[in-house]
């Protein structure tokens, strides 16, 4: 008795989605579900049936009578309300179809307009996040890929070395010069910067960790400015927008010019 029940209920959840999927709102499809099950019957035996509120139900029987899929009538001092033929749903179907070929006719004009609008709109910053220390290192190798061959970036060595070993840094750095691209970077740690060994492809300045307390990297490199937290939670991200690159390139630019060079 339970299974011919499920099955029944399967039935009528199937039915109820078949009828949405051809252009019945759920609850007018309920209704509609409820009224081919019971024949003609009133809006409060429909309203039970289809477990919706009365005047819910009144609404959904106004609606489907406009699609002509129910129709009323009165028998005595009661007013039923009978399903049509769902023969009738064919016809709603090629509605549909006709607005829709409107709807497209109507986009394939308006659509240059939109893509002018779009396309006029500006530079549309996209932004990465990268956890972890892989997501940190994910950030460093995207800078060997920088189509520039020019990176800048303003970093506390000592920060770095905590993350990272020394043959990791020296390994990234020998793959940086092997492809040819020039870093000019800023050490706010005085140590470190000593020892920095610079050549045609290394250029190194240095700011008092006073003035800049960094516990993050800064690279700015083509139209990308990556900032990586380097202390507590590790984490790296992309900010791809020329005008941020740019402004922040003026920024490297301001600080490079007033921190002290190798012969400082």
């Amino acid at each position: 008795m339970n299974h011919v029940i499920l099955d029944r209920c399967s039935n009528i959840v199937g039915m109820i989605k078949e009828l949405q999927d051809f252009g019945l709102g759920e609850k007018e499809a309920k209704v509609y579900a409820a009224a081919l099950e019971l024949g003609p019957a009133t809006a409060d035996q429909l309203s039970k049936h289809s477990k919706i509120l009365r005047p819910t139900t009144y609404v959904q029987l106004q609606s489907l009578m406009k699609k002509g899929l129910m129709s009323t009538y009165e028998e005595g001092k009661k007013t039923f309300f009978a399903p049509e033929s769902p023969e009738l749903l064919k016809r709603l179907l090629s509605k549909q179809k006709d607005e829709l070929n409107s709807k497209e006719h109507e986009l394939a004009n308006f659509l240059p307009d939109l893509l002018r609008q779009f396309e006029g709109a500006g530079e549309r910053p996209v932004v990465r996040f990268y956890p972890g220390k892989e997501g940190i290192t994910t950030t460093r190798e995207e800078v060997l890929k920088t189509k520039d061959k020019k990176s800048y970036v303003i970093f506390s060595y000592d920060k770095l070395s905590n993350i990272y070993s020394k043959s990791e840094l020296e390994n990234y750095s020998m793959a940086r010069k092997a492809l040819g691209i020039l870093s000019r970077g800023i050490y706010v740690n005085k140590p470190h910067f000593d020892k920095a060994s610079l050549d045609s492809l290394t250029e190194r300045r240095f700011l008092k960790s006073d003035l800049l307390n960094l516990s993050i990297d800064i690279s700015i490199f083509d139209d990308k400015t990556v900032l990586r937290s380097l202390e507590g939670k590790l984490f790296g991200v992309v900010i791809q927008s020329e005008q941020i690159a740019s402004n922040m390139k003026m920024i490297f630019n301001y600080l490079w010019e007033n921190s002290q060079g190798p012969d400082s």
